[in-house]
């Protein structure tokens, strides 16, 4: 048995990039990025989200910036908006990702989200098993759906709801995914908002227990963004150009957030499930200390977004978290 694996695939390590990190409108760009994540030690590469149709992403609505790092509390903030190729471009390009990451003994995670529901692309849970189903036939390892983006910003200028903050949306999007679970033989899982509120934290035990009894999903990752959040100036007025100026927030300044969750699912869950742990993880330290909680694999994209390099940014994560394990 391999030291490190996710869904039946084997890792070369507990590293994984989160959903975001490897994204956008250029097909090229993916490839390169991709390529240089392949010839590091990281565990695994995900790519997306990919929705439906191809999205500009809330820069090119709004202007810039859509993301704000601050450097002195570590904090990082986006609300980029799904910027990427569409369902169509990923599907021709995925069979090329997934070579080059095989080549390196990386397997490839494909994270989806639906997006602003329409008649042309159908409701939330149409879109989902549209994107998972078409997936499924590209060679992708596995399938992450993002029922948690807080950042599609609706026509009135508010927020797409957050589908895992919906017992009942939830429930039929599980039942919905099932029948490509018996059919297909790419395995899913599913990226979780964080449940921070009495009201978020009541429907927990309700998840745990559907995700049981309908075992649509091999692994869960937590958590993404914490979602609302306004990153402010020297004079008080929002950082980021969207309505609101609210994105979702992450970096250093989430660990214990990020750690907290990671403790949530794995009381609930005991062992029936693998758990990729996200939010905070920042530095080999860290992800030292979730694999010690028992996350299977951990990532995060701020280290990633925040580097010059990303193969020096794997390697040096690596490096912090052998040292950490000694």
């Amino acid at each position: 048995m391999a030291d490190y694996e996710l869904g039946g695939h084997e890792l070369e390590s507990p590293l994984i990039n989160a959903a975001g990190s490897v994204n956008g409108t250029s097909p090229d760009l993916i490839l390169r990025e991709v390529t240089e994540l392949a010839g590091t030690g990281i565990g695994a590469i995900t790519v997306g989200s990919f929705t439906v149709p191809a999205q500009a992403g809330n820069e090119a609505r709004f202007g810039a910036p859509v993301y704000y790092h601050d450097s002195a509390t570590g904090a990082t903030y986006n609300s980029m908006g799904l910027p990427n190729i569409g369902l169509a471009e990923a599907t021709r390009l995925m069979p090329k990702i997934v070579a080059i990451a095989h080549e390196r003994g990386k397997p490839v995670i494909a994270n989806v989200s639906p997006t602003q529901p329409s008649a042309e692309i159908g409701d939330t849970f149409e879109q989902t098993v549209q994107l998972v189903g078409t997936l499924q036939g590209t060679g992708v390892d596995l399938i992450e759906v993002n029922t948690s983006c807080p950042n599609v910003v609706t026509t009135g200028g508010g927020r797409k709801p957050i589908l895992g903050y919906d017992l009942e949306g939830m429930t039929r999007l599980v039942e919905q995914l099932e029948p490509l679970v018996e059919v297909g033989h790419t395995r899913i899982g599913v990226k979780l908002p964080p449940y921070l509120s009495e009201e978020e934290l009541r429907i927990v035990p309700q998840l745990a227990q559907l995700f049981r009894e309908h075992p649509v999903f091999e692994f869960i990752v937590t958590a993404n963004t914490i979602p609302g959040q306004i990153p402010r100036g020297s004079t008080g007025e929002p950082i980021l150009t969207v309505p609101g100026g609210a994105g979702g927030m992450s970096g250093a300044t989430t660990r214990e957030v990020g750690r907290e969750q990671l403790r949530l699912w794995r009381a609930q869950m005991g062992s029936g499930i693998e758990v990729v742990s996200t939010l905070g993880v920042v530095d080999g330290r860290e992800l030292a200390v979730r694999r010690q909680l028992g996350a299977t694999a951990a990532g995060g994209v701020t280290f990633l977004w925040e580097a010059d390099s990303l193969g020096r940014a794997v390697t040096d994560m690596l490096t912090q978290w052998t040292e950490a394990e000694e």
